[in-house]
């Protein structure tokens, strides 16, 4: 089972034009463009799963991929070169999402996409770590309405997901295209993306 047309569609046009990224190495791109390319291979990944019914495995990833994409920021916007070592075996990235949302907030410029998506961000980290590490949540989500172990869960919460996979798959795309030799898709990833935003 595929996730419907649109859904393969979008994230095949963002794959096709990131097959066309080039850059020169550097400390700092080379940490963020890997992290903004998981946080989309995390976000088709959320739709697969939900396909097949894997609930629990799809909200499981909401971290990673919120997580993906507030580091490539983090790299991006507030972490200075003179503190990356080559081979970045000594990196730590503040573990408190919370912190990183400050200072990405701080260091971003005022007209960044990043604060379309922050709110959404927010309203996701209370649940998010539980659904991670096999928590309370993630628990009781696996009980249908009639208290019996079910892989149907809240349509309107895994819909909130989906569109959130969305939303931090276009933005992570948008920080890629500088990088790509020839981004065919843009039009048709943006198109794609307002239609899936409004399901």
């Amino acid at each position: 089972m595929a996730p419907g047309k649109k859904v393969l569609d979008y994230f095949g046009y963002i794959h096709k034009d990131l097959n066309t990224i080039e850059f020169t190495f550097n400390k700092k791109n080379s940490l963020y463009i890997p992290l903004f390319s998981a946080s989309i291979d995390h976000s088709l990944s959320v739709h697969i799963l939900d396909k097949w019914g894997l609930t629990v495995s799809s909200y499981e990833l909401a971290r990673p991929i919120v997580e993906s994409y507030l580091r490539a920021m983090w790299v991006k916007f507030c972490l200075d070169d003179n503190k990356i070592v080559e081979g970045c075996s000594q990196l730590h990235f503040p573990k408190n999402l919370v912190v990183m949302l400050t200072d990405i907030e701080n260091s971003a410029p005022s007209d960044d996409s990043f604060n379309s998506i922050k709110q959404p961000i927010e309203d996701i980290i209370p649940n998010m770590h539980d659904f991670t590490h096999g928590g309370i949540q993630s628990i009781s989500r696996q009980y249908s309405a009639d208290e019996h172990l079910s892989n149907y869960r809240c349509e309107e919460e895994k819909n909130e997901l989906k569109k959130l996979c969305i939303l931090i798959s276009l933005i992570s795309y948008e920080k890629l295209t500088p990088y790509m030799k020839n981004p065919k898709f843009s039009l048709e990833i943006k198109k794609l993306s307002d239609q899936l935003l409004k399901q």
